[in-house]
Formats: C-alpha cells, structure tokens, sequence
C-alpha cells in the first residue's frame, strides 16, 4: 500500500486590540471550517494560536507566553480597527502589546523568512477618520509606515457580515497553495482621470476667483465660504497628485478629510475614481450616494445621470447586473432628455 503522507500542521497567530471580538470569533469560525474540509484534502490541519488561551498562565509576564505562540507561528495576521491596542508600559519602546507583536513576528521574518504576515484593516466611518482621537490616528500612522515599507502586504475588510471569515479563508487557502501573491490586486500607483482632475482644477480656479470679488463686494461670509471651497478643490488635487506618486494611504486620508465637510460634486467625481480604482468599494458606495442625494435623484441634471452611471459600473464590478442595468437605465433616460449624446453613447455601451 501506498505511504500516507504526513499532515503539516499550520500555526495561525492573530494579533488585534480589543475592539475586534467579532472578528476573533470570525478566525476561529474560518480556521474550523478550513479544517472541516479543504485542510484534509490538502493534508494540513490548521492551528489557531489566540492571546485568550494564554489568559490562564501564570508567571511574571503574560506577554511573554503570548510571544512564544508568534515564535511558533507559520502565519501572523494582524487585524486592527479603530484602537492601537492596550498599553504596555513593560514594552518599550512600544506604545502597545499589539504593536509588540507585530515587530516581534516581523523581526522574525526578517531573519528566518517566516511567518507570513498578513495585515487587515477593518473599515471605519470616514466622519471618524476625519477627526480621529489618539488611539485611531496611532492606527492611521501605522498604515502609512507599512506603504512607506513596501514589505508588509495589507488590505481593507467591509462591514459585510462574516467579510473578515472570508478573508482568512482565502489567504489561507492562497497560503497553502503557494498562491499568496495572487490575492493582493493593489497597484503601486494610481492615476486619475485627466478630465476629472481639470474639472477640480478648473473649479479651485473659479471658487478663487469668486472669493475675490466677494472680498472686493464685502461679502465677508461669502467670501469665506469660497475660500474654504477652494483650499478643500487644492486638497483633492494634492491627493491625486499623492496616488500618482505611490502614496496611496496618504492619498486616502487626504480625500476622507475633505469628504467628511465637502459638497462639491467635482471633489466628489475625484474621489469616487480613487477609491474605486484602489478597490475600496464601500467607499466608493458611500461617496456615490452623497453625490446621488446632493444632485438629486429625481433631478434630470447632467450630475444626477453621472452619479447613476458611475452606480451602474459600481453594481456590475460587484456582480449585482440587476442593479447595474437599472442604474445605467435611469442615466440614459435622463441623457436622453438633456440630448447628451456622449452621455447616451456611454449608458448604451455599458448596456451593451
């Protein structure tokens, strides 16, 4: 009879502040189901090491059985929201356990190649990331240092029930495979359409302008109001400018700041085709939706039919092409009226 091949065994370390119960929960749900099935036909069993099971130990420091499981781990996912995590005055020099965790498993990689590291960040309301206390700006300076890096992969999990159950599988699955690389479609650089940036650029020019005749008229509070239109147009072609260069994470604040206090619809066209084009497409909902209740839905305007031709690709890159007709019909039914030809030729194709 043919040898049995040996089962690998695969330690899965997960590392997260405390606001992520739900989460933990989802890992220990997505490591049972991987090994209720696909584990045994690949012959591996997977191993969920968690800080809970080390609660119990005694001894001086429970740190420091917990960083025995990340010396033993063949896969390091780090998972944070909107806390950096717990402080850990015994941990200098750094600010936090999970932070510890993270350099402890990266120091490890660098010498021995191991273990992969996995980095999600679950998604906050962009109002909060706006203005973020001390705990979530320490999380959005973390994202920039691992851009600046160009070492550690990260991606962004949704609000979707079980999103984070979903993400662990796939990795996993990838990891097993030897397939890792394949599930990350982040691009180094982004750049934005030529037409949507002049529009931001043409439209910083005349808020300018109309400040200055506001100014010149007295009208102080006009006048202010275009000011803060202008630096917030000069804001949005700064981050364009940041996608362009690589710097994708800065570019993603910059624009959450502004859409957290804008209502203009070309600052609101800008971002749409950043988030989208970095697959953020939550985000790319919610700014749609803005831009839907700002133009008006029932408005036959140029805008209303954009907004509902850019929902239209949104549905159809997600499958839903249901949704995506209708949304493409009600765009062309609105350039109809208005006689936009270009407009008609685009609702017809994506139809198509």
């Amino acid at each position: 009879m043919p040898e049995q091949p040996i089962t690998k065994n695969i330690a899965v370390f997960m590392a997260s502040p405390g606001d992520l119960l739900d989460e933990r929960k989802q890992f220990r749900d997505a490591i049972d189901q991987l090994n209720a099935g696909f584990a045994d036909g690949a012959n591996v069993i997977f191993e969920p090491l968690v800080w809970e099971d080390s609660l119990a130990s005694t001894g001086p420091r429970v740190q420091s059985v917990i960083n025995e499981k990340i010396d033993r781990c063949d896969v390091f996912i780090l998972t944070l929201w909107r806390r950096w995590g717990q402080a850990a005055p015994d941990a200098g020099p750094y600010s936090s356990y999970t932070e510890e965790e993270f350099h402890r498993a990266l120091e490890r990689w660098k010498k021995e190649g191991i273990p992969q590291i996995l980095v999600f960040f679950k998604r906050v309301d962009p109002e909060q990331e706006a203005d973020p206390g001390p705990q979530l700006q320490q999380v959005l300076n973390f994202r920039c240092h691992l851009e600046e890096t160009r070492k550690i992969r990260y991606r962004y999990i949704g609000d979707r029930k079980n999103s984070f159950l979903d993400e662990v599988d796939s990795h996993l699955r990838a990891y097993v495979k030897g397939e890792l690389t394949s599930l990350d479609k982040t691009h180094d650089i982004v750049i934005l359409p030529l037409q949507a940036l002049e529009e931001v650029r043409k439209a910083k020019y005349e808020a300018s302008h109309q400040a200055h005749l506001a100014k010149a008229a007295k009208k102080d509070a006009e006048a202010a109001q275009l000011e803060v239109e202008s630096m917030q147009l000069h804001g949005a072609e700064e981050a364009a400018s940041l996608a362009k260069e690589g710097l994708l994470e800065l570019a993603r604040q910059k624009f959450v700041r502004i859409l957290s206090k804008t209502s203009n619809i070309h600052i609101l066209n800008l971002a749409c085709k950043f988030f989208y084009q970095t697959g953020d497409f939550e985000s790319t909902m919610d700014i749609l939706n803005k831009w839907l209740l700002l133009s008006g839905p029932d408005i036959q305007s140029s805008d209303t039919a954009a907004a509902y031709g850019n929902l239209g690709i949104l549905y159809q890159t997600q499958g839903e092409l249901d949704r995506a007709e209708e949304m493409y019909r009600k765009a062309l039914a609105i350039n109809e009226v208005l006689g936009r030809k270009e407009g008609m030729a685009n609702n017809y194709g994506n139809l198509g």
